[in-house]
Parts: structure tokens; sequence; C-alpha cells
């Protein structure tokens, strides 16, 4: 029998949340198995979603947000769902020398698969790291 997949979530409020957020990141990436380095760059994809999801909520007055995490035997998934308007990530090597706009190049780098999609009026931005 196969084993069912653990599913988690939580509301970001503030931004103590999203510390919160990345310890849950970190202790679940633990559990799979991740090696101390992919479970630090879990951590800091966790990091970099979280706040820009709730630097655009708390602008467009939109929060709170939700992060799930959905794990099986292969795959860990953070997914952050937020109200508002959709956006694309694509992973390039081009350098992005601007003061902001990498958080979304760095998460593409970090992890094995990202993309936007569209859920009602709500954006969900999912990645996901395999188990290798």
């Amino acid at each position: 029998m196969k084993p069912k997949a653990m599913i988690r979530t939580m509301v970001i409020m503030k931004t103590a949340d999203i510390l919160k957020a990345m310890e849950i990141t970190d202790e679940l990436a633990k559990r799979m198995g991740f090696l101390p380095r992919d479970c630090l760059f879990l951590r800091l994809a966790t990091e970099e979603a979280c706040t820009n999801a709730y630097e655009y909520c708390q602008k467009t007055r939109r929060l709170p947000f939700r992060i799930f995490w959905k794990i099986d035997a292969r795959q860990f998934m953070i997914i952050v769902k937020q109200r508002g308007g959709c956006f694309s990530v694509a992973q390039t090597d081009a350098i992005n020398t601007g003061s902001r706009g990498r958080g979304l190049q760095l998460i593409a780098h970090i992890v094995d698969a990202v993309y936007v999609k569209r859920a009602g009026n709500n954006v969900l931005f999912c990645m996901c790291k395999c188990k290798k």
C-alpha cells in the first residue's frame, strides 16, 4: 500500500509568521531526509516566497495569505496561496543587478519545479523539491 501524502497549512498574518513557516519547512525537510544544505535552501525559498506574498498582500490590503506543505515519499511541495493578480516565473541565467526581483530567480534555482497557477480569485505559487 502506498503511503498517504501529508499536508500541513498555516495562515500568515505578520512577519513573525514567516519565521515560523521557515521553521516548519526546515522540520519537514529534515523529516523527509533532505541534506542540511537542501534544508537551508528550502528555508530560504520559503522566506522569499512568503516575503514576496506578504509585501504584496500588505500593500494591496489582502492579508492574510496561506502556505501549504504537501509531502509524499518522493517530493516536497510548498504552496503559497494569496489573493491577487497572476505573475510569471521562469528560470534564467541572466544576472539581475537591480535592487529587487532576484527572489523568484533564486527560488527557481533552488527547487526542481516552480509554477504559478490561478485558482479563482487566488494565485498559487508552487515549489517542488524531489527526493533523489
